[in-house]
């Protein structure tokens, strides 16, 4: 245990010291993971028979350009998507998670790739599910919003690293090795 929060807390720190002086300044990251999550909300609900589009706003604050993605339903803004909502910060908590545990390198990439990209998908269903929410019942938005759809997608992680515990890391290694010896 001693190890692995050791390792948290230096995780912790590189991750940010890249994101404030990497990652941020530049906004490349967050502006095509912005992008992505627009457009992959877009075409989500275009493929459920909504009619849909989105906009892509500009922003310059102390040099860095910010992208907002704007997806509107039949002609009416639904849901802005921001770097908060972009999913970036989730996903380098969950890879933390898993690259703080001991083990293998290449599993441990391989989960990775994997979760981010479930995770990535859970984000643009979740954003499909706010656009939807305001668009039918937009009494209950901002509660969705602050409460019910963080949930979830706490939850998932949470999943996902269970799975990962219980599966792949080197306490399961240890686990079947010890219950296979007796």
């Amino acid at each position: 245990m001693r190890k692995f929060a050791i390792r948290s807390c230096i995780a912790f720190t590189l991750w940010m010291i890249i994101f404030h002086f990497l990652i941020l300044p530049t906004g490349t990251v967050n502006n095509l993971l912005t992008r992505y999550v627009v457009q992959g909300t877009y075409q989500g609900l275009k493929s459920l028979g909504y009619v849909a589009d989105r906009e892509f706003q500009s922003n310059e604050e102390k040099e860095t350009v910010k992208l907002r993605g704007i997806i509107s339903l039949n002609g009416e803004p639904a849901v802005l998507v921001a770097d908060p909502c972009n999913g970036m910060e989730l996903f380098a908590l969950f890879a933390g998670f898993i690259v703080c545990f001991p083990g293998r390198i290449r599993p441990k990439l391989v989960y990775i790739f994997c979760g981010i990209l479930a995770l990535f998908l859970l984000n643009v269903f979740r954003e499909m599910a706010l656009a939807l929410n305001y668009h039918h019942f937009r009494v209950s938005f901002d509660f969705n919003h602050k409460y019910t759809y963080a949930a979830m997608v706490y939850l998932a992680v949470l999943l996902i690293w269970r799975h990962w515990l219980n599966h792949f890391s080197f306490i399961a290694k240890t686990h079947d090795a010890d219950y296979q010896s007796e």
